[in-house]
């Protein structure tokens, strides 16, 4: 029983550290845009 709560235990602290870091990594107030930057065109193999 006691390995069975700790197992319990270990899952939702790890579901919390996972949504925290998606929270930190995708802002989700959608204030910032994806933008494609335009670098140096690519050589090519002519």
């Amino acid at each position: 029983m006691k390995t069975k709560k700790y197992i319990i235990a270990i899952a939702i602290f790890g579901g919390m550290m996972f949504l925290a870091s998606a929270a930190t990594t995708y802002n989700l107030d959608g204030n910032q845009t994806a933008k494609i930057e335009r670098g140096a065109k690519l050589p090519s193999h002519r």
